[in-house]
């Protein structure tokens, strides 16, 4: 992946949370309840599956700290600091292993 992409990727997804908290109302009751419940579940799921290969192993150490970096920066709340924090977390691992 290029920089560039990675930066377009960043900024598309980025963008298209800010736009749906800009324009979309903050859901409320219930349904705030079950959306607060989903979203770590969602993310667990996806952070678990990037981190296992096709041959049913972990992958290379520089990923395995750009997980990390993202998951210590989870409870901040911050969808661009885990973005920074996993981007730190690979260059750390490229430049070390």
């Amino acid at each position: 992946m290029t920089p560039i992409l990675l930066v377009a990727v960043a900024a598309i997804t980025y963008g298209s949370r800010l736009a749906a908290m800009a324009v979309l109302p903050r859901p409320t009751g219930r349904v705030a309840t079950i959306l607060e419940r989903v979203v770590p579940a969602i993310f667990a799921s996806i952070a678990t599956l990037s981190l296992v290969t096709d041959q049913q192993s972990l992958v290379a150490g520089p990923i395995l700290l750009a997980a990390l970096g993202a998951l210590l920066a989870a409870p901040r709340r911050s969808f661009a600091l885990c973005l920074v924090a996993g981007l730190a977390g690979y260059l750390i691992g490229s430049a070390l292993l």
